[in-house]
């Protein structure tokens, strides 16, 4: 093997060809789940890159491997382990699973030869031809000097500033770089993972490709058979020759097999190559994004195209020769009785269309695409399964995908940076113009979640298994938003998501270099089988549970639990809605006043204020006639809570879990909220609805405690909050303030107009204060339409509403395959890339074993 680099510095390579090549890495954005704009926006970018590439240019996709120990890694990165025994456990656990997977990822690169005078590429080619009569004779070639290297840097980067700004991108660094050819010598086994972007030094200037070139390939295989020492005699000796003979057969006939076996120190490698030979007529997007749909095979696809673009005016002159010979053939059917044939006509009209299309804009150029794919497998006959199969799924869609003998090799080569094209590319060139290649979908593969954090998930792009690490924690740190809205049906996974999160807020709360740092979580549990009571308990730390109930062991008297300000607005709001009277009428005013003195004095509660309003009431006849309605309250069983002096206020400091349940309230439901049937509410509906406004204030307050603890409040089936105005704003002011407080909030439910979305303004609010989304599984049509407008894509694109009706998590399959699809959402994270996830259940027994909502896991529990 020759490796066509001879010199390295930056981003830019000399090959031994005499070229100087300039490699940049691009971010890609997932295509697979975006709006019909977006997809347009995005070929339209595309397109305009490929007009400003001139001469050759190479795109790049690679899938890099990925170390499960860089998992973990991640997964620990700023956790004070010393003090997270329970994460550290999970860690060790989740070590040994990830090491039975593939784990891949996908980056995208553009590879361009600098342009150079004449003059500039003879000197060039002379240094290259030098370089290799030394290394023929053993000696160390002259390296590049540095005022050759800081004059191509510079070049690469004006090149790169001529290019749409849109396009995210930055110069591949060295290590990056060597990164690729070793990832081309040793797909499938234990590759050499692809560095972080800070890791730029290479040992010795310059030299750093000197040792890739230690690969032996060879054509479909050499496979030499080794007899055992035994002495045997002549039955042992024919069959040798035997073995001998069939290997010979091999040897000698290296077209055998279609597939390359590259070995190097770590073993063999066995890649299978395919060139792109055919592709459809006409395109239409989207649905022609093939190269997109590489990741939806469960194996990885490493894909190159090599371009050679030419403005549209010299392109134009070889199509009218074409035209010219077209025409040509008309004569020589003159007398043929069956005419012309079809094909002839239909030549024509295809060559006249793209003719004008490609004058129809000065700026129109002809792009000569050549594509080449590769697949790997542990096995020679693996890598021809995932071959065949890439062949077979292409060929649906008018794709010709072939395999030519001989020329494995050649199309291994063909995919490394620096290398000339191969014959057997230029051979299967596509012509094309600008938009048409840019409808292929190139630069699409998308990363999901964070950098660091806990492995919260698995992204369904396909093409292996690719990590998705999601840090709840994270919002504050980089100075926006820790609250997340988790969407779905009724068993498709929301619940299952938001307890997965919870709990990875708790066993990695303890930060490195933050004393008294700790991950908390406030909950309102209003399942009657107490499920997040029993979640909350098999999580690490400690865990208080409040009953809410006609038997209570400490009070919610509003003015006990808060103080100042605080007391004033969140005791007037739950008396308001306690014991319905408006707060501008004088009913309300007179409320205000009396809580406002009661405030003033030495020991404030529901019992005081009852008393002050019955004395005010001797001579106020609004105050009379709000205390008459307080005394009602107080008359009730369920009220005991809020005026019994002699049961302890909620302190809830020391938990790191604290669990409202709520099971034995009544809360009305959404329709009866409606109109004015809200004044006919029974007494349980109407305290119920109170109470939990004063739960949800509560919450609050725990949450806002202390800026060292991360504190998230876990709001399920949100709409008993936002039913009514107050507990709305009690909502956004959570949601606005808690980046400050270091604070989030985890909002679930199966409608988005539940989060305020169907009020324009709040709605407008609550879209920007929720960064993370997750939508799961919705059969109804309409809620999935409305939730996918809450994503950010668009609603009316039937294919989106198809994923989310029938893909996500299925019902309609086998147990087993319902039960290996659970949890399959669409996630848009931190950074606003949507993409599909699976959430995972955290590697820890005792949270498995009560994570999910199902009646049979909650008997076994």
């Amino acid at each position: 093997m020759q490796i066509p680099v001879r010199h390295l510095s930056g981003n830019v390579l000399w090959t031994v060809h005499g070229q100087t090549w300039a490699i940049w890495r691009v971010e890609g954005e997932g295509q697979a789940h975006v709006s019909r704009r977006a997809k347009m926006q995005r070929l339209a970018l595309i397109e305009s890159l490929v007009k400003s590439l001139h001469g050759e240019a190479m795109l790049l996709s690679l899938c890099p491997q990925v170390n499960p120990a860089t998992v973990v890694e991640r997964m620990i990165s700023g956790i004070d382990i010393d003090a997270s025994l329970a994460y550290e456990q999970v860690a060790h656990r989740t070590l040994d699973q990830l090491e039975q997977l593939e784990l891949t990822g996908r980056t995208d690169w553009l590879a361009v030869p600098l342009p150079t005078s004449r003059r500039q590429a003879v000197a060039d080619a002379i240094s290259a031809a030098r370089c290799e009569v030394a290394l023929q004779l053993g000696l160390l070639p002259a390296a590049v000097s540095v005022r050759e290297e800081l004059a191509r840097l510079t070049q690469a980067a004006d090149l790169a500033a001529s290019w749409p700004s849109q396009l995210r991108l930055r110069p591949a660094t060295e290590a990056e770089i060597l990164w690729m050819y070793g990832h081309a010598t040793r797909r499938g086994l234990i590759e050499p993972m692809l560095p972080d972007p800070g890791q730029q030094q290479v040992r010795g200037r310059g030299r750093g490709a000197a040792a890739l070139g230690q690969a032996v390939l060879v054509e479909g295989g050499h496979r030499i058979a080794h007899d055992s020492d035994d002495e045997g005699g002549a039955a042992a000796g024919r069959g040798r020759r035997r073995r001998q003979s069939r290997t010979g057969q091999r040897a000698a006939n290296p077209f055998a097999h279609r597939w390359l076996e590259v070995t190097t120190e770590f073993g063999p490698s066995y890649q299978a190559l395919l060139a792109l030979a055919e592709m459809p007529e006409s395109f239409s997007f989207p649905g022609s994004e093939f190269l997109t749909s590489l990741d939806q095979f469960p194996f990885p696809v490493d894909w190159v195209v090599r371009l050679a673009v030419e403005d549209g005016a010299s392109a134009e002159a070889k199509s009218r020769r074409q035209a010219r010979e077209l025409a040509g053939q008309y004569s020589e059917y003159d007398g043929e009785m069956a005419g012309v044939p079809a094909s002839v006509d239909k030549a024509a009209e295809g060559l006249a269309e793209y003719r004008d299309r490609l004058t129809s804009s000065k700026s129109e150029v002809e792009v000569r695409a050549m594509g080449a794919f590769a697949v790997w497998g542990g096995t020679p006959e693996e890598a021809e399964r995932r071959a065949t199969e890439l062949q077979n799924y292409f060929a649906g869609g008018e794709y010709t995908l072939a395999r030519p003998r001989g020329e494995q090799e050649n199309l291994w080569y063909g995919m490394l940076p620096g290398a000339r094209t191969p014959r057997v590319m230029a051979q299967y060139a596509q012509f094309l113009i600008a938009r048409d290649f840019a409808m292929s979908g190139p630069f699409s593969g998308s990363s999901l979640g964070d950098d660091t954090g806990p492995l919260y998930g698995l992204q369904l792009a396909g093409g292996g298994i690719r990590p998705v690490h999601v840090d709840f924690t994270r919002g504050p740190r980089k100075k926006t938003s820790a609250s997340a809205a988790f969407l779905g049906e009724l068993g498709a996974g929301k619940s299952f998501a938001m307890k997965a999160a919870v709990y990875w807020i708790l066993a990695g709360g303890r930060r490195q270099g933050i004393p008294g740092s700790r991950g908390r979580a406030v909950i309102v549990d209003r399942t009657p089988q107490q499920e997040w009571v029993r979640f909350a308990s098999a999580c690490p730390g400690t865990t208080q549970v409040i009953h809410i109930t006609r038997d209570a062991s400490v009070s919610l008297d509003p003015l006990r639990l808060f103080a100042g300000k605080e007391a004033q607005r969140f005791t007037e709001s739950f008396l308001t809605l306690l014991l319905g009277i408006s707060p501008m009428e004088d009913d309300g005013a007179a409320l205000s006043e009396a809580i406002e003195t009661v405030l003033a004095g030495p020991n404030p509660s529901m019992r005081v204020l009852a008393e002050e309003l019955a004395t005010r009431g001797a001579e106020d006849p609004a105050s009379k006639s709000v205390a008459r309605r307080l005394m009602a309250v107080k008359r009730k069983d369920l009220a005991r809570a809020l005026f019994d002096e002699s049961l302890p206020v909620v302190e809830a400091d020391s938990a790191d879990t604290v669990v409202f349940s709520v099971a034995s309230l009544t809360l009305p439901k959404k329709r009866e909220l409606e109109g004015d049937r809200l004044a006919k509410l029974e007494w349980e509906k109407t305290f119920g609805r109170a109470v939990m406004y004063l739960i949800a204030a509560l919450c609050r307050k725990i949450a806002f405690e202390r800026r060292e603890e991360f504190c998230t409040a876990v709001w399920d089936e949100t709409w008993w909050l936002t039913s009514s105005p107050e507990g709305l704003e009690l909502l956004i002011e959570l949601l606005r303030d808690g980046r400050k407080h270091n604070a989030g909030a985890l909002l679930g439910s199966h409608d988005p107009y539940d989060f305020g979305i169907s009020d324009p303004e709040l709605g407008t609010i609550v879209r920007g204060l929720l960064p993370r989304r997750l939508l799961f599984r919705h059969t109804d049509a309409v809620l999935a339409r409305r939730s996918l407008e809450f994503l950010g894509l668009d609603a009316n694109d039937a294919d989106l509403v198809t994923e989310v009706t029938t893909h996500l998590s299925p019902i309609n399959v086998s147990d087993d395959e319902q039960a290996a699809r659970a949890g399959e959402c669409l996630h848009r994270d931190l950074l606003g890339r949507i993409g599909g996830m699976q959430v995972l259940i955290p590697n820890d027994p005792k949270v498995a074993a009560v994570i999910h909502s199902d009646p049979e896991a909650a008997v076994a529990a």
